[in-house]
């Protein structure tokens, strides 16, 4: 059976919606789109507004909120909030509404909308055009009223999310450079499996737990991401000189 994801990628013009386009969208705090999730993955800067919001250091937020695997395609450390029970509710939810709502993961707070970054390696079949252009998509709604409209731009207006978001940005050319050397790291003879999960180590600290809750988040973010970014660079010449 076909994923929604793969469906949405194989249909993406159907979902596409422009930043001006309406759409029918109103939340009745039901909770049913916080189950039957297991595909809620975080970045840097959800796992930072977790922490902070709930008073706790990265890694115990996600020890005590998430888990961590190893992506089969990215072979990168990846971070989602790990759903409870036989309905895999979120752990977040406290009756039905979010416990952490003003700091929710950003595609929770996005909820129609989903958006994409185009870099120079997305497929080329999907028409996302220049680099770092944003693109949405309205994902399929089955649990809200359907009786407000608004447009993409009112949306992120209301939920405080900026249209040139530069974060996003970052993450995902940050993501395309990380997913390129791993890769390569794990092709390369004299790596070994102790030297990969060595890095995976080093990734996962970079990208979700080595931050400070009481300093600005983005700073600290360009810093982890142009250091592990420099390992890969030692570690590409200790292999080529061995």
């Amino acid at each position: 059976m076909e994923s929604p994801l793969q469906n949405i990628v194989d249909n993406f013009d159907k979902y596409r919606i422009g930043l001006d386009d309406v759409f029918a969208f109103r939340c009745r705090s039901c909770g049913k789109c916080c189950k039957n999730r297991d595909d809620i993955l975080l970045n840097s800067r959800d796992v930072y507004n977790l922490a902070t919001s709930l008073k706790l250091t990265h890694k115990q937020a996600i020890e005590q909120y998430c888990e961590v695997y190893i992506g089969q395609d990215s072979r990168l450390p990846i971070v989602r909030l790990k759903p409870k029970g036989v309905n895999r509710v979120c752990p977040l939810l406290k009756g039905t509404r979010c416990s952490i709502h003003a700091s929710k993961p950003s595609v929770c707070a996005l909820y129609p909308i989903g958006r994409i970054s185009s870099t120079e390696d997305a497929p080329k079949e999907l028409g996302l055009g220049n680099l770092k252009e944003i693109q949405y998509i309205v994902l399929p709604i089955r649990c809200a009223s359907l009786r407000r409209k608004q447009t993409v731009r009112a949306w992120l207006e209301a939920i405080n999310m900026p249209i040139d978001d530069s974060y996003f940005h970052a993450w995902n050319e940050a993501l395309v450079e990380l997913i390129k050397n791993i890769k390569k790291f794990e092709n390369a003879s004299g790596a070994g499996r102790s030297g990969v999960e060595m890095l995976w180590g080093a990734i996962y600290q970079a990208v979700y737990t080595d931050y400070d809750t009481s300093k600005e988040f983005r700073p600290q973010f360009d810093y982890n991401m142009a250091k592990i970014l420099k390992l890969f660079e030692r570690l590409q010449e200790q292999l080529k000189n061995a």
